[in-house]
């Protein structure tokens, strides 16, 4: 005796329509029995997931590799430009303090905003280790600024040479102070009656070239720039 088989048909795409499967009646039982089988989408499907996780890592990587270059750079802009930002800042600051208010630490003497170091000894040094001497002490060879400083230096070197941090360039052909800056041709004259006398000094009432490999008669001058004094800290 034949049992009622009952039929599923369920409306999928062709690639995925289940097949019906019937089994034959068992006698007894009153069940029916469906497979359905549902194939797996088109494989260009899985192989787009997985180029599109390739992209996206690549994606990723590309964004880490710039980030770091980033980071690189700022650093080095920090380590290149960090303490010349910090000098400008100070000397802003600065800038903005009355003169009066600032003060030199004996034996430096002050004149306007800077104070000033005159070495007593006569020692032959040439110019970069004038430089270096006066770096050790936290401060350069001297940058004339102005006709004021120039009297300035002129009246307390009478008896003696000191050199300034001023060098002729063979290259460029012409005068530049240690600050890269060229010599104004209206703050003084410059004869050079020796074609290797490529650095400058002052003393005895001028301004004359000068040997860089240093002389006897030649004294070292070390500038900086002007602190607050402690009284007017206590003051503020």
């Amino acid at each position: 005796m034949e049992e009622n088989v009952l039929y599923a048909d369920l409306n999928l795409p062709e690639s995925t329509r289940p097949r019906i499967l019937t089994v034959p009646d068992v006698q007894g039982s009153g069940c029916t029995y469906a497979e359905v089988r549902v194939k797996s989408q088109d494989t260009n499907a899985a192989a787009n997931c997985k180029s599109g996780k390739s992209c996206c890592a690549r994606k990723h990587v590309s964004v880490l590799v710039v980030i770091m270059l980033v980071l690189v750079l700022a650093v080095y802009l920090i380590i290149t430009y960090g303490p010349s930002t910090g000098s400008q800042n100070g000397s802003t600051t600065l800038s903005l303090i009355p003169e009066e208010a600032l003060g030199c630490t004996p034996p430096w003497k002050k004149h306007g905003r800077k104070c000033y170091f005159f070495f007593p000894e006569e020692t032959q040094k040439d110019w970069e280790a004038s430089r270096k001497e006066c770096a050790a002490m936290g401060s350069d060879l001297v940058i004339i600024d102005s006709k004021k400083e120039l009297n300035y230096l002129l009246s307390q070197s009478q008896y003696k040479y000191y050199l300034l941090g001023l060098t002729y360039l063979q290259k460029e052909r012409e005068w530049k102070w240690i600050n890269n800056m060229k010599l104004d041709p209206d703050m003084f004259n410059i004869s050079r009656p020796y074609s290797d006398y490529d650095c400058m000094a002052i003393g005895y009432g001028e301004v004359a070239t000068a040997p860089c490999y240093g002389s006897s008669t030649t004294h070292n001058m070390c500038e900086k720039a002007a602190t607050m004094s402690k009284r007017h800290q206590k003051e503020s």
